[in-house]
Formats: structure tokens, sequence, C-alpha cells
């Protein structure tokens, strides 16, 4: 997985570099998750709801063109699910690498498109079942557990305008998974992930010009 990990981050890189390297964007990035999911088996006896959590970390941008450019980003994640009553639910944190096109229309404040993967690394899973939370790893038998990765793809739009010597960014992206994260179990059949960030962004430029 952190082979993986490294190959996304270098492919993008690779893929950005030549075209602008004067335009070179860094900076940080957090905002509000809205996360869900569709969750199947006799352990989810209603409806799952929304947990809200938060994301933070660093993003980078190469500008391809004055209309294209490519975003890397990396996160701390808090997502995760819960039952209509609150009797099972799930605490996820992950570290989430996003690689985006980015689509800028070129209007005054820089509206901007947003799609690509985005690759989750679980890096903590707390489980609520039967009115006891506990890790996932110490789950009692029937408790949904997850297999330590997700995955999907974001669309989303934003608005970027210049502020001080760098870019605002305010952002609305939806995730739609595209793994099944729940470890198939007689009461577990399926987990696929579903998650809204509302995020702003702050970047630097490095180079001669903007380039927004």
């Amino acid at each position: 997985m952190k082979r993986l990990t490294l190959t996304i981050l270098t492919a993008s890189l690779l893929v950005a570099a030549p075209a602008h390297a004067q335009w070179l964007h860094f900076g940080l990035r957090g905002g509000v998750n809205v996360a869900g999911a569709e969750a199947k088996g006799t352990a989810f006896s209603g409806d799952t709801g929304t947990r809200t959590g938060y994301h933070l970390g660093l993003v980078g941008l190469v500008d391809i063109s004055s209309w294209f450019a490519i975003q890397t980003e990396v996160w701390y994640s808090k997502k995760g699910f819960s039952q209509g009553d609150g009797s099972v639910a799930l605490d996820l944190t992950y570290v989430e690498i996003p690689v985006l096109a980015v689509v800028k229309l070129g209007l005054p404040l820089s509206p901007r498109l947003f799609t690509g993967p985005v690759l989750g690394l679980e890096s903590g899973c707390d489980v609520t079942f039967q009115g006891e939370k506990e890790n996932c790893d110490d789950a009692e038998e029937g408790a949904p557990r997850t297999k330590g990765a997700d995955s999907g793809i974001i669309f989303g739009a934003g608005l970027g305008f210049d502020f001080g010597p760098g870019m605002l960014t305010g952002d609305v992206w939806y995730n739609h998974g595209l793994t099944d994260i729940g470890e198939r179990s007689n009461d577990v059949d399926s987990i696929e992930t579903a998650t809204w960030y509302f995020s702003a962004a702050y970047m630097l430029t490095l180079g001669s010009d903007r380039g927004r």
C-alpha cells in the first residue's frame, strides 16, 4: 500500500512538472466532512446516517496551462457513519491522497472544476455495536470491521482569488466511494462510503507568475 501511495504521488508530479514549472502552488487545506455510507447486512437494521468530521493537510498545484492544472493533496481525515438510532456506528480516520484534474474557467473570481481519484489509507477505526464502543480489532463477533483502505472518485467545484501574497480557495467536493471497505461476514455484506467536503485552502506561489 505504501508503494501504491508513492507511485500515485510520483506520477502526478511527473505529469505536471514539465509544462509550467514556474507556476507551482503549495499550501494548507482544511475543512468539514459530512460522511456517510451505504451499508448492507443484518448488522445494520436501519437506515444509515452521517458523521461530521474534518480534514486537514497539504495541497500542491501545478499549472499546465492558463485553464488546466494538476492538484495533489495529502490530508488527515475523520469520517464514518452511524445507524439511525446510533446502535451501530463506525468512526474512521484516514490519510487521504487525492490527485485531481482542475479546469479553471478564467473569470475574475477564478471558478474551477475538479475531478480525479482519491486513495484513503486507514489510520484508525472505532466501532459502536450493541451500545459498546471499542477498537475495530477488538470488536465482538457480528460487529462491522474494515479492510484498511478506501478509494473513490472526487467531483467538485470551487472559487479561487488572490489574497495577500498567495491564493485563497473555497471548494465543495463529493467523494463517491468505489471500494467495499467492510470485511465480509455473516452479518456484513458490504460498506461503501460517500463523503461531502466543505473546504478552504491557502496557497503560495513559487515562481515569477501566480498563474491562476
